[in-house]
């Protein structure tokens, strides 16, 4: 039942999946299949319009499947609290937001005020994500001012200030939705590297236009190709 908490997600099922938005003549996609344990990934292509942002919506349980189903350790998402899911989801857009504030206030918007990150969680998602260095040399350290949409740091630094918030989130499905897009082939490689080793007890999925991102032993399913499964590369 929906009020039934979830425990910790291991496995993430996608069954002949297809998507419609309401009132939409037809469907999104369709026939979507793959089945993700925790510690593996599956990446997502399909050109503009193929449905990659539908699907994540539909992961985060702001859009319920048309056909088939999504299930999280065997429980169908349509009897799981939309609230409840999203505990064990976690979104982590192209671009995420960062506001015009200190790194430690966008870190810790992570949570709720009840369960707040303490400092060395925060300093631990850094460095997972790669940023430790630059933030142990801000002048300011976490209390530094970061500017209007992380004004003052790279591109690739904001990007990884987004992925330490996500992982403090706790989350055991982590979705990437084009984590590597505006940034250079040099920075995209090495922040893909570190995204590899800060996620690999997690489930992911990874939303892609650059194939290149796709490693051995991942699942892929190409939106292009409707009603194919996903296939281990």
């Amino acid at each position: 039942m929906a009020g039934i908490p979830l425990a910790d997600v291991d496995v993430l099922e996608l069954r002949a999946l297809a998507a419609r938005w309401p009132n939409a003549p037809a469907r999104a996609f369709d026939g979507v299949s793959a089945t993700v344990a925790a510690g593996e990934w599956l990446v997502v292509s399909g050109a503009s319009g193929s449905g990659k942002s539908t699907l994540l919506t539909l992961l985060l349980g702001y859009l319920d499947p048309d056909a088939g189903s999504y299930r999280l350790d065997g429980r169908d998402s349509r009897r799981i609290d939309p609230h409840e899911l999203r505990r064990h989801v976690s979104w982590c857009p192209q671009e995420g937001h960062l506001f015009d504030s200190t790194v430690r206030a966008n870190l810790l918007i992570a949570r709720g005020r009840e369960d707040a990150p303490d400092e060395s969680e925060m300093l631990l998602a850094l460095r997972r994500a790669g940023l430790d260095g630059v933030v142990g040399r801000l002048p300011l350290g976490l209390d530094t001012r970061i500017g209007s949409e992380g004004a003052h740091l790279s591109g690739g630094e904001r990007q990884r200030l987004a992925v330490a918030r996500t992982l403090l989130t706790g989350s055991e499905v982590v979705l990437l939705d084009e984590p590597m897009a505006h940034l250079d082939e040099e920075i995209a490689s090495t922040l893909m590297d570190d995204l590899r080793a800060a996620l690999s007890g997690q489930i992911v999925v990874l939303v892609t236009h650059h194939l290149v991102d796709r490693r051995q032993g991942d699942q892929r399913v190409d939106l292009d190709r409707l009603a194919l499964p996903a296939a281990r590369v």
